[in-house]
């Protein structure tokens, strides 16, 4: 893995940014075909937009991060039950109505309800 810094013009200010390694060879489909690019830091605002350096929806960025660990300091966590694994555990927060679960790597759909004297995270499809 290589890191580099770049501009970017959705923040406005310089990002760091992680080219992965490809895959020393053919033959899985399950492996990424070429060097994907990781941002380090991203933030639940970029989701909302197109990631300037990949040209793809900004919650892509997002996801790549969570996968990849590189920086989990960067997500605020819900406690929840994940609804691909059924587990409870601290979903990571991608976005206003996305997190990650780190346990299966499913990102589910999550809100917040109010109830008055207390607030609780659920998640749903």
């Amino acid at each position: 893995m290589k890191t580099v810094t770049a501009y970017c013009s959705a923040c406005g200010h310089e990002v760091r940014l992680v080219l992965t390694d490809p895959p020393p060879h053919d033959g899985q489909a399950n492996l990424q075909e070429e060097a994907e690019i990781i941002c380090l830091d991203y933030h639940a605002e970029c989701a909302a937009g197109k990631c300037p350096a990949t040209g793809k929806a900004g919650i892509v960025m997002g996801v790549r991060l969570a996968k990849s660990h590189l920086n989990d300091g960067a997500f605020k966590t819900i406690r929840a039950r994940c609804e691909a694994c059924g587990q409870i555990s601290d979903l990571e927060v991608l976005s206003d109505t996305l997190a990650l679960c780190p346990l299966c790597n499913s990102t589910v759909r999550w809100t917040l309800l109010d109830l008055g004297d207390s607030v609780i995270a659920v998640t749903g499809r």
